[in-house]
């Protein structure tokens, strides 16, 4: 998960059973702190913006 490798692969290197890995890996895959907080800063900046982007004001619009 953290290095990137694709759910099904860390499947099968587990030895989960298809129909119930997702189960097996919300139980025992935990999510490491800096991969919540990268998530976290990518979130944030989807709603709000680039730090350092100035914010669009009531009377202009959107348009690039």
């Amino acid at each position: 998960m953290l290095l990137g490798v694709p759910d099904r692969v860390i499947d099968q290197i587990m030895g989960w059973e298809p129909g119930g890995a997702a189960r097996m890996r919300a139980r025992y895959l935990h999510a490491p702190d800096r991969l919540l907080k990268e998530v976290a800063q990518k979130i944030g900046t989807a709603i709000w913006g680039a730090p350092g982007t100035p914010p669009v004001g009531e009377n202009q619009d959107n348009k690039g």
